[in-house]
């Protein structure tokens, strides 16, 4: 079967509309565990990652200290800028990403009324979203990707990744310090 850009936009739009119908299962967000999704279509790696904040920050609510506030402007950089996957040969550059870290935003201006959370901003979630959209030379031929978050990320304990391709689809699942994945199935 020839896989086709109509092909990859839809088994794109299916991945990243998973996490849109998990928002609303309270489940969804669980410390230690983050997901990651994406589809290869001629050399372009189209990508979505989400966390909880915790995972990548150590906390949740808006940055406070002009320490966490660098902190937080650090890890928007390093995730807008670091392939979240690679070839092993690293030949993944980004071409276009955002980060979404809702530890930025003041929480007086979200959309919700404020009375939804008084009294509970400590306790309340939040998560970081990231897309990409990558350029890889080599991934056509690779049977075996890595990913560096894991390694750069230790409160991460488990990541699962699932894909889609031209030779298919399928998932893993990595623990703290894994970082290899292999698309072989």
């Amino acid at each position: 079967m020839k896989f086709t850009p109509a092909l990859s936009l839809l088994a794109f739009s299916l991945f990243v509309s998973a996490p849109l119908l998990a928002s609303d299962n309270p489940a969804a967000h669980q410390h230690g565990h983050a997901e990651m999704q994406f589809a290869i279509d001629d050399g372009r790696v189209d990508l979505i990652f989400t966390s909880p904040a915790h995972n990548l920050l150590g906390f949740e609510h808006k940055a406070r200290t002009p320490e966490q506030k660098q902190q937080v402007l650090a890890i928007q950089r390093w995730l807008e800028n670091t392939p979240l996957i690679n070839t092993i040969s690293s030949t993944c550059t980004v071409e276009n990403a955002v980060a979404d870290i809702d530890a930025l935003k003041d929480r007086e201006s979200d959309e919700h009324g404020h009375d939804e959370h008084a009294g509970n901003h400590e306790q309340s979630h939040s998560d970081i979203e990231v897309t990409q959209v990558l350029a890889c030379t080599e991934i056509a031929s690779s049977r075996e990707l890595v990913t560096s978050l894991t390694r750069q990320f230790p409160a991460v304990d488990r990541l699962d990744i699932s894909w889609v391709g031209p030779e298919g689809q399928g998932s893993t699942r990595l623990a703290s310090g894994e970082n290899n994945v292999s698309l072989a199935q």
